[in-house]
């Protein structure tokens, strides 16, 4: 069919060609377009397989035709979501993608990586019986939806009331689903259902506007708030009581699986040797930096404390809590146009919006998170949630809180990080990309890589008040990042056991017995994504390098920020070669 379709072009066409080397082009660009529209089917038809039977992805997608229900959990639904993905992988391969254009190249490496991906997970992961925390994720879906200010309130709040009715038949189905899960994961998910439970009120702020002036929905919410706040009593019941004392299956993803993400999601050319050797190497290089920037900074403390020492001295200073909003709100004001003047990046001009963070999302983050627009949004707007002390609580508590978390050096490193230059940015720019596909992929290696390199632009440019503080802070972000980056690697290729996990941060960083229990816990539910931030940083640092020797006093430091961020969520050795790609077509050495 398609062979007479390119016939039926070559005649309308022939008049018009003088070569036979011309007519192979033109036939080459024709069967390309009829492979794109191909390529296009594909993908649509994998967004359908998703809203189908993962309304909840669906949502996060920003795909709301089934915001009403929930994903069902059942083994049946993930053998059929697992026989769609085959069957639209199986088409994918089909497609001549030789004749692509190059950019659509990527995207179809992309998505096959998605199906590849999404096909091992269901097949391989036993996500049903190992994960009890899976089960949480409605909550954590209901209340960011509502909480964005995009999209029809009235029928968000209708759509999320269902949602909330339908949870307690969620957790029923963990009941008949767990099945010797690793304990820490089980402790994991007793800990979020808890905090979900005394901290339920946190939903009804959400519905105000809903029920104000309706007495029967705000029966209704009450009726349904109280079901799901005893279907989270029950489910940790069932976590006690049931599962803890069987919980003896393995967190560590294993050699294979950590392998099969580095290549086919990351797209790495490494083994998970090398990439530990690698993990093992940056650690000891950052520590060195670390301690060299201490003995600098303060020479007399790091001799007396090293520099753990010199860490404790930092100043504390910080805003008032009735202050930190507005604190953050200039500070980003101020990074934003510090960054525009020096031509460092482009104005991010998509809204963001601060907000108090809920407690039981506070298991999930450890102070402050940004989450991006839905990608399919068309009202791109951006969230920097921030843990608030209670302005009830304890003074003392509250100000101990404040100056371990939000000091003015902190303040200015999470804005760099998390909003300008940082993720807000990010997202603004690679949103610019029209492909649908890189706007729906989550390729950890850029997102993570950029948050690092964003600190060091900031300091860099000279956008740090304290710079000799922040210099030595910056250093000791990394040490951490690189801590994790090797227990990462060390834990689930079962080169380190959890013991020896803990004790990583324990010795080498100091983290108390708790809080480095937390690191390889959730070191433990996102197998790579420790090892992304060390590997993403220094790929697009590379990068900038090559292109600045090469381009040399061409060099545009801002084009080259917009480039890479506007190619989108690809793979690192992807954004390399489209780079590449992009300027040899800027110098108009190629015609695509």
């Amino acid at each position: 069919m398609y062979r007479k379709i390119l016939i039926f072009f070559s005649l309308l066409l022939l008049p018009f060609l003088s070569y036979s080397y011309e007519k192979n082009l033109t036939d080459q660009q024709i069967q390309g377009a009829l492979e794109n529209n191909r390529l296009r089917e594909v993908f649509e038809r994998y967004l359908a397989t998703i809203l189908m039977y993962d309304p909840e992805r669906a949502t996060r997608l920003g795909i709301h035709d089934s915001d009403h229900a929930l994903t069902v959990r059942s083994q049946e639904t993930i053998n059929e979501e697992l026989k769609s993905f085959t069957k639209l992988r199986k088409d994918m391969q089909a497609i001549d993608k030789d004749t692509l254009y190059p950019y659509l190249q990527v995207d179809y490496a992309l998505l096959d990586s998605l199906l590849e991906m999404d096909i091992y997970n269901y097949s391989s992961l036993n996500i049903l019986s190992k994960h009890p925390h899976y089960y949480l994720q409605p909550l954590e879906v209901i209340y960011t939806l509502m909480n964005k200010e995009s999209g029809n309130y009235t029928a968000k709040s209708v759509n999320s009331i269902k949602r909330l009715k339908a949870f307690p038949e969620t957790l029923l189905q963990a009941e008949r689903n767990i099945s010797h899960p690793p304990r820490i994961w089980t402790e994991y998910a007793i800990d979020l259902a808890q905090k979900a439970r005394d901290n339920i009120s946190d939903f009804f702020p959400l519905f105000k506007n809903y029920i104000r002036l309706d007495p029967a929905a705000k029966t209704d919410l009450d009726d349904t708030i109280d079901k799901v706040k005893f279907a989270l009593e029950r489910y940790m019941n069932f976590l006690r009581k049931d599962v803890l004392r069987k919980a003896d299956g393995d967190p560590q993803a294993g050699e294979y699986t950590y392998g099969f993400y580095l290549e086919r999601w990351h797209g790495l050319g490494t083994t998970t040797s090398s990439a530990y050797r690698y993990a093992k190497r940056n650690f000891k290089d950052r520590m060195k930096e670390l301690e060299k920037e201490a003995k600098n900074l303060d020479p007399i403390t790091f001799e007396k404390g090293g520099w753990k020492g010199v860490l404790e001295k930092l100043s504390k200073d910080h805003p008032e809590l009735n202050d930190l909003v507005k604190t953050f709100s200039k500070e980003i004001s101020r990074a934003s146009n510090h960054f525009d003047e020096y031509k460092v990046v482009q104005f991010p001009k998509q809204r963001l919006l601060i907000k108090s963070m809920p407690v039981f999302m506070q298991v999930l983050y450890s102070y402050a998170a940004y989450i991006p627009p839905y990608p399919f949004d068309e009202d791109k707007i951006g969230e920097l949630y921030l843990v608030m002390p209670d302005e009830k609580g304890d003074k003392a508590v509250i100000e101990k809180k404040l100056a371990a978390l939000y000091s003015y050096n902190n303040v200015e490193l999470l804005v760099s990080e998390l909003v300008v230059p940082g993720m807000h940015l990010k997202y603004y720019e690679s949103y610019k990309n029209i492909s649908r596909v890189r706007k729906m992929a989550n390729q950890p290696v850029i997102n993570n890589g950029w948050l690092c390199y964003s600190e060091l632009l900031a300091e860099e440019m000279g956008y740090y008040s304290s710079m000799q503080q922040m210099m030595f802070l910056r250093k000791y972000l990394s040490v951490i990042r690189a801590a994790r980056a090797s227990v990462d690697v060390g834990f689930h290729t079962k080169k380190m056991s959890y013991g020896e996990s803990v004790d990583f941060f324990v010795k080498n960083l100091g983290f108390p017995e708790a809080h480095a229990k937390k690191e390889v816990l959730q070191i433990s539910v996102n197998p790579t994504n420790g090892f992304t931030y060390v590997v993403g940083f220094d790929k697009i640092l590379q990068m900038r390098r090559r292109y600045k020797k090469t381009e040399d006093k061409y060099f545009d430091l801002r084009s080259f920020h917009s480039d890479f961020l506007q190619l989108g969520n690809i793979q690192i050795e992807k954004a390399a070669s489209e780079m590449k790609r992009l300027r040899k077509r800027e110098k108009g050495e190629l015609n695509d």
